[in-house]
C-alpha cells in the first residue's frame, strides 16, 4: 500500500540485475504485482500491485544477493505480465501497467468508523506508535495500520465501484474489531466462541 515500505531479500540473478538497474538510475521505480494461489482471484485480469522506489540496499554478497528496503509510492493494474526468459532483455517480468490514482481520494466509509475507533483503541492499549499518529484518514492507511493481510487488501482493491469498495472494507474491519473483542474475553478469563 502506499507509504508502506517492504523489507526484501533478492538473490535471484533477474532480480539482481533490476537492482542494478536502480542504483544506476536506468529504472526509477518497478511494480510488485500481487499473485498468491490462495486467492485464485489474484490472476485474474486486470492484475493489482504496488510500485515501488528503492530505500535502501546493502552492498552485494558474493554471489550478488543483497537486501533491500523499498517503498510503495502509487498502485497499479495490469491485464498481463510478461514473465522474461533469462536471455531476455530485461531478464525480469514486465508488463504496461496503469497507475491507479483514484486511491488518494478513498477515504474511511462512516459505516467503519465504529470499528476503527474500536481496534484504534485496542492497538493504542497495546503501545502502538502508530495509534499516536492521530486517526486514518484513507483506506490505504487503514489496511496497512489495521494489518489487513494480502487476501484482504486484494479484495478490497478489486471492487469495481467505490461503494463496492467502503462495503467490502468495512466488512473487514468489523470482522477484525470481533476478533479484538473476542481476544479481550480471552484474556479476562472467558473463553470466546
Amino acid at each position: 500500500m502506499p507509504g508502506e515500505r517492504l523489507a526484501l531479500h533478492i538473490f535471484e540473478p533477474r532480480y539482481q540485475r533490476l537492482f542494478h538497474a536502480l542504483e544506476a538510475n536506468e529504472v526509477e521505480e518497478f511494480g510488485i504485482a500481487y499473485h498468491t494461489p490462495s486467492n485464485p482471484h489474484s490472476f485474474d485480469a486486470p492484475i493489482y500491485g504496488g510500485i515501488v522506489r528503492l530505500v535502501f540496499a546493502t552492498e552485494p554478497g558474493r554471489t550478488g544477493e543483497r537486501d533491500a528496503v523499498v517503498q510503495c509510492v502509487n498502485l497499479f493494474t495490469t491485464n498481463e505480465i510478461h514473465v522474461a526468459d533469462a536471455l531476455d532483455v530485461p531478464p525480469y517480468p514486465t508488463g504496461i501497467v496503469v497507475r491507479m490514482q483514484a486511491w488518494k481520494n478513498w477515504k474511511v466509509p462512516a459505516s467503519a468508523e465504529g470499528s476503527i475507533a474500536e481496534l484504534a483503541q485496542y492497538w493504542k492499549s497495546q503501545g502502538s506508535k502508530a495509534e499516536a499518529e492521530g486517526p486514518v484518514q484513507s483506506l490505504t492507511e487503514a489496511m496497512v495500520r489495521y494489518d489487513f493481510n494480502p487476501i484482504e487488501r486484494h479484495e478490497v482493491l478489486r471492487c469495481k465501484s467505490n461503494e463496492k469498495r467502503y462495503v467490502r472494507f468495512a466488512e473487514t474491519v468489523q470482522f477484525k474489531a470481533l476478533i479484538v473483542q473476542q481476544m479481550q474475553l480471552k484474556s479476562k478469563g472467558q473463553f470466546p466462541n
